[in-house]
Formats: structure tokens, sequence, C-alpha cells
């Protein structure tokens, strides 16, 4: 991750934290236990940036690659997640590499956390085509004017309606795509870099 490195937890049979009645009700699988090629992606471009000083909130972060790079990169960083087990398993890894991320349980919906943020970050947030919306107006509010949004999500999901939501709300976006390596092969990743007029 640039000149970063840090030690990362990761539970080492992600499957085993799957939950019957939790799947049953709403189909939820521990989708936050992997590292996932967009993570790693969003980590590379939070590594090659100072961050000294700047405030940070990683949205879905799951095991918080991003997050923990940008805490050493010397952020002030805020990680997020709906579920409390990846706010865990990132509060050990920060601690872990002598880092600081306060780690906060919340659904972006309905934001816990005040905004005046100047960057925030996702990977793999935006996968629901129909989520791109009310992705797009809590990062308006959580993002102060002149700050920064940096999202990564596979290319196989990437669709329009996120930069065109994003830029519905006022920010200029911008567009790239990267190669990661992913179970030995290589598969593309969309970096968004949007930034609030």
């Amino acid at each position: 991750m640039g000149d970063v490195e840090l030690t990362l937890l990761r539970p080492e049979v992600p499957e085993a934290l799957i939950d019957e009645d939790a799947f049953a009700e709403d189909e939820f699988l521990p989708y936050w236990a992997e590292l996932w090629p967009s993570a790693l992606a969003l980590a590379r471009a939070v590594g090659r940036r100072a961050l000294h000083g700047a405030r940070v909130l990683e949205l879905g972060c799951g095991l918080g690659l991003p997050a923990l790079v940008a805490a050493r990169r010397g952020a002030a960083v805020v990680a997020s997640d709906w579920h409390r087990a990846p706010l865990t398993v990132v509060a050990r890894s920060a601690a872990d590499n002598g880092d600081r991320v306060a780690c906060v349980q919340m659904d972006w919906r309905a934001p816990a956390v005040a905004g005046g943020f100047d960057l925030c970050l996702g990977a793999d947030v935006a996968y629901d085509q129909t989520g791109a919306p009310a992705l797009a107006a809590a990062l308006a509010a959580l993002v102060r004017r002149g700050g920064r949004v940096w999202l990564a999500d596979s290319v196989n999901t990437a669709r329009a309606t996120l930069a065109e939501a994003l830029t519905a709300h006022g920010f200029a976006v911008e567009q790239t795509e990267v190669g990661e390596i992913e179970d030995g092969r290589r598969v593309w990743v969309r970096l968004i870099e949007a930034t609030r007029r």
C-alpha cells in the first residue's frame, strides 16, 4: 500500500461465520470477512496520498484495510459498518499496528456521526444499484465542501448510476480502472474520485 506496512487481522475461515438464522431472516452472509480486490485497490490509492490531519470516514469498512492505511498516513479515522463483528476486528488490527481508528456501528443511510469529513472512503458499498441515490445523499451530508470521496467497486458490478447520483449531489466525478489479482487472475476495479463543490 505505497510505503505503508501493516498487519491485517482476518477470520481464518470466513464461511465459519455464517449464521443460519441470520441467513434465513435476510440472507445475511459475512462478506465483510473477505479481503476483496476493491478494498486492496482503494487501500493502494489511499497509501499514495499524504493525509496528515485529515478527518477520514470509511463506510462499510469490513476488514478496514483502507481505514487502517489512512490512519498510518496520518489521518484521524472513523471506520463504520452496520454490523458489529467487523468493527471488533478493525479495532484489534489498529491496536496491533499501533494506530488509532475510532469504530462506529452505523448504517450510512442514517449516519451516527457528524459531517464535515475531509475524505470518505468506501469499497464495494455501491454494488446495489438502487442504493446509489441514498449513498450519494449520505456522502453529500458527510463530506465538507471541497472534501473528497474515494470509492472502489468491481467493474462487474459498477454502474453509471453512482457517478450520476454523485454528480446530481454536487460532486465533480472522475473514474479510472485499475487491475488487482484475485485467485491468481487479473480483475478490474473501478475507482471513483469525487470532490464536493
